[in-house]
């Protein structure tokens, strides 16, 4: 048995219904896209406020741009729902409301966007530290071994490369909650933002032991049996300065954020 609205808007490919009235419909279609229809009767009457229904169709239209690859069907179908709203809001002159929506569609995505970006860009810091975990545990279960064949101090440049590593991802770690990335950035930028943190890391480690063994910094703490403790200490302090470089990955004003400035602005 059809549905009211399938008798009244045949033509429309409904995948998710948001508002059917006799003077118009707002849907989703079959591609997760916000779509809407108006009668004829609702043409020729107009809209009361054309300025104000113009703006938000305008600033829907860009809101529904936003890149959302990056995120689950559910969520961007959840994201799409709140601008059909909002249009729906919109067609029936309540243009206060459909500014609302606007708005909380924005805050969603944002929202959604930024755990995404965070999942991407943490999870990658943790993977690409993995190599150096592992290593640093061989070396030093097998320390004795390991410096017989290749040397102490190689086998103290490697081990200050995992534990600057060590400290870039204590550093990810602790600061992911703030980060404000959006994930249009993409999974590739991410991962290699990610990566290239624990690399900065370990190189930092690398060249902050060299310095430490060879005297050039805390000389006075690094002699006799407590060098390796201040070697692997320093390390990790340096690795943890991989918060100072600057992100490869920037936030235009196509992202998410940007959008929610513009709604707010409306």
């Amino acid at each position: 048995m059809p549905r009211d609205y399938e008798t009244r808007w045949p033509d429309c490919k409904v995948k998710h219904l948001i508002l059917s009235t006799e003077k118009f419909i707002v849907f989703l279609d079959d591609v997760i896209d916000v779509d809407w229809v108006t009668s004829r009767e609702y043409d020729a009457e107009g809209h009361q406020d054309r300025t104000k229904h113009n703006s938000i169709i305008n600033e829907a239209a860009l809101l529904e741009a936003t890149p959302c690859d990056g995120v689950s069907l559910s969520v961007k179908t959840h994201f799409k729902r709140l601008i059909g709203e909002a249009i729906a809001r919109s067609l029936d002159h309540d243009y206060g409301r459909a500014h609302e929506m606007l708005k909380s569609a924005a805050t969603y995505i944002l929202a959604r966007s930024q755990e995404t970006s965070r999942w991407w860009y943490l999870s990658a810091s943790m993977l690409m530290s993995l190599p150096f975990l592992v290593l640093g545990y061989i070396l030093w279960w097998a320390r004795i071994s390991v410096i017989q064949e290749i040397g102490e101090g190689a086998f103290w440049v490697l081990l200050s490369a995992t534990a600057g590593a060590i400290g870039a991802l204590l550093s990810v770690i602790s600061r992911t909650g703030r980060l404000s990335f959006d994930c249009s950035a993409g999974r590739h930028l991410h991962y290699l933002e990610g990566a290239s943190r624990i690399w900065a890391g370990a190189i930092s480690g690398i060249v902050v032991g060299l310095a430490v063994r060879s005297g050039l910094i805390l000389g006075v703490f690094a002699s006799g049996e407590r060098m390796p403790a201040v070697i692997m200490l320093a390390a990790i302090a340096a690795g943890s300065g991989e918060r100072l470089v600057t992100s490869i990955i920037s936030t235009i004003d196509t992202s998410p954020s940007a959008r929610l400035g513009r709604v707010e602005s409306l």
